[in-house]
């Protein structure tokens, strides 16, 4: 047989099993014969999961664990370089955003260097009452209008945050170090809306856990309290750590018609004007503010940035 022949006769033969395969194929799939269910939601890849009953809290917490696959696995006799610990609030979504945004940093060829982390992020279990406004805010911390709201239901009242930091200091975190391979270093901790109201008073109370914060739209309101003006004074201080902070938020909330967000503008305002005014040298920050983005689209950008600025390769 010819050269040619023998590739016409193979191309035919492909060619017509292809055709059979693709037929079978769209049959398969008329008929769902393909689909078999895994019994269970979709995973994030590279990660664990686990509940936690908190004596600090009273209550239930979900945790999930993520590394990058070509760091160490998720066992304390990895092989690979210890990781620092990152806890993600809000992680039933948020901790896969910021494992994305781990991954894609880190074969980035053009700003090379980012360093792998061990993403914890911290919600509660499926099915539960969602309690985040209890656990990440202070007391006298939420508006009137929007306490009155809350107040409805008796797990979600405000001012639990000094209970959930006891929590993440004096129970997950030494669960977490016994049981993966991290450094010994502080961890970073990154928190957007109340997740951001959280991760200001982590800052304000100069919690030995933490050396690095993402404020995220912070839901700091004015009340009788001002706890911005805390801030300020706290600045004034020796921080526990040299640390790195980034802010963040959407322009549209700041000036978009809604009163609480609106409030919660001029809080941020304040803020950075207090950091602009300090001289502490234990403290490097940026801040931005995201030109038409409202209170829920600036969270992924601003996440990105901000995992950028706490871990990227100009970072620590």
């Amino acid at each position: 047989m010819e050269r040619r022949e023998f590739l016409g006769s193979g191309l035919t033969a492909a060619a017509m099993i292809g055709a059979s395969q693709v037929s079978v194929a769209s049959a398969h799939a008329k008929t769902g014969g393909g689909l078999k269910s895994t019994g269970s939601p979709w995973p994030l890849r590279n990660s664990e999961a686990f509940e936690y009953q908190s004596s600090a809290v009273g209550d239930k917490m979900a945790v999930g664990v993520w590394s990058h696959p070509k760091s160490n696995p998720l066992r304390t006799d990895a092989k690979g370089s210890p990781l620092d610990v990152v806890y993600v609030l809000d992680g039933s979504f948020a901790l896969a955003v910021a494992a994305t945004i781990c991954t894609l940093q880190s074969v980035d060829l053009i700003n090379p260097g980012y360093k792998p982390v061990l993403l914890v992020g911290v919600d509660y279990p499926v099915d539960a009452e969602n309690a985040r406004t209890r656990d990440y805010t202070m007391k006298d911390s939420v508006p009137p209008s929007l306490n009155k709201r809350l107040a409805q239901a008796s797990k979600v009242i405000p001012g639990g945050a000094d209970k959930f930091l006891e929590f993440l200091e004096n129970e997950l975190d030494p669960l977490i170090r016994a049981k993966y391979n991290t450094t010994n270093r502080p961890a970073g901790i990154v928190g957007d809306s109340f997740g951001g109201t959280f991760t200001f008073y982590a800052f304000l109370r100069q919690s030995k856990l933490f050396d690095r914060y993402w404020l995220g739209s912070p839901g700091v309101f004015t009340t009788s309290t001002d706890y911005v003006a805390q801030f300020e004074a706290r600045l004034k201080e020796k921080l526990v750590h040299p640390t790195r902070m980034f802010l963040s938020m959407g322009s549209k909330e700041m000036s978009g018609g809604v009163d609480f967000y609106e409030d919660m503008g001029r809080s941020f305002n304040r803020i950075v004007s207090a950091l602009h005014r300090s001289k502490s040298s234990d403290l490097t920050w940026a801040s931005k503010v995201y030109d038409g983005e409202t209170h829920t689209s600036v969270f992924m950008p601003a996440m990105n940035d901000a995992m950028i600025y706490l871990y990227g390769n100009h970072a620590p």
